[in-house]
């Protein structure tokens, strides 16, 4: 029942989007300290070491962002594990005798919980590098487009091209 989790889930999102962004904003700030290095002993390092501690700040953020998301996402999976668990044995301990004698306990319990594991961790865990991978994608979209429209476009037409050949490629490898 995630309707429990729904600001914890939020949370996590807005962590990942802080993240994504952090993250695509490191490479800018990179090529912002590349600018102020004109020529050999022509460098602003003033302005370098400002851009060089705000790159370590974003990545410390980033950072701290992925481990906040991880304990959240943590809580939400064993919480769910623990929901599911008992519903999971009071459905059990409510289903025939019948059942019983012809399943054996142990392996019921067993196939329980690991499908309970496997569903929750697949569900949230997907879910967020779902999520995160979408907003990588869109991000680095929007940039590409603001700092060259025509590269951008570039990649946007020959991405689908490229992913066409590569399952052709790979459907004759096999």
């Amino acid at each position: 029942d995630l309707k429990h989790y729904r600001a914890a889930m939020l949370l996590s999102l807005l962590l990942a989007a802080g993240t994504v962004a952090l993250t695509l904003y490191i490479p800018l700030l990179t090529g912002d300290a590349i600018d102020l290095i004109i020529d050999r002993g022509l460098v602003d390092m003033n302005g370098v070491t400002r851009i060089a501690i705000l790159i370590g700040v974003c990545t410390a953020l980033s950072a701290l962002f992925q481990w906040l998301m991880s304990v959240i996402n943590n809580r939400i999976t064993y919480g769910l594990v623990k929901k599911l668990r008992r519903d999971a044995f009071e459905k059990l301990q409510k289903l025939p005798i019948s059942y019983h004698d012809n399943h054996a306990v142990g392996e019921t319990v067993s196939r329980m919980m690991t499908d309970v594991d496997q569903f929750t961790d697949g569900l949230l865990m997907g879910f967020a590098q779902f999520f995160t991978g979408i907003l990588t994608i869109l991000g680095t979209l929007i940039i590409m487009l603001t700092l060259r429209w025509q590269i951008a476009l570039v990649v946007i037409f020959i991405t689908p091209l490229s992913l066409f050949v590569a399952a052709f490629i790979a459907n004759f490898s096999n």
